[in-house]
């Protein structure tokens, strides 16, 4: 994925495109070895970010990179079912829906729909609003806003059963990623024992 996205900042994108033969096979199965829980924001198309064709990722997308119950089971099947050795939170640089979740007054929120005001309201429940306010710098604060969802959603991951024993067992990584707009960089990290943020 480094690679991939190495590729793609620098301008050298390979668009590993797949012949009719070669699509036809994916029909009998797949076998991605990396499972991404990314954003729904149109800016973010993974498999482009990345340099990689189909059959290659399995990508779940969700505004805000959330899980819930339908992301946490489309992981679950990747990891039971297609043996990934990867699960990849990715945030972005812009993140419309940790912007609204942060930046929105609660009368702004209340104007939503339902459905909506309660993604904003579960993604702002991730994030020290307090933290966030002592960074005065826009584009640090919005990094820190995203990292800090993902750092949630990962530790909500690393807590799972079948995503902790296949991680006890060394079989499979649970990483953050951070992408930025801007650059077309993906920056990695990990998360230590301790639940705090390391280099990937």
């Amino acid at each position: 994925l480094q690679r991939g996205n190495g590729r793609f900042w620098m301008g050298l994108s390979e668009r590993p495109e797949l012949n009719a033969m070669e699509r036809r096979a994916l029909i009998i199965s797949q076998a991605p070895s990396v499972c991404i829980l990314g954003c729904s924001d149109s800016r973010v198309p993974v498999e482009i970010v990345f340099d990689q064709g189909l059959g290659d990722i399995f990508v779940v997308r969700m505004a805000g990179n959330l899980l819930d119950t339908a992301a946490k089971g489309s992981i679950e099947y990747a990891v039971a079912h297609l043996n990934v050795k990867v699960i990849m939170v990715l945030g972005h640089e812009g993140c419309g829906a940790v912007k609204g979740a942060t930046m929105m007054s609660d009368e702004d929120r209340a104007k939503e729909s339902d459905n909506l005001r309660a993604l904003l309201d579960s993604i702002r429940s991730n994030i020290d609003l307090d933290k966030l306010g002592h960074i005065s710098d826009h584009r640090a604060r919005d990094r820190q806003a995203v990292a800090a969802n993902c750092t949630v959603q990962m530790k909500t991951l690393m807590h799972n059963p079948l995503i902790s024993k296949r991680m006890d067992e060394g079989s499979l990584l649970v990483v953050g990623a951070f992408y930025e707009i801007t650059s077309g960089i993906v920056d990695f990290f990990s998360l230590d024992k301790n639940g705090m943020v390391t280099d990937a």
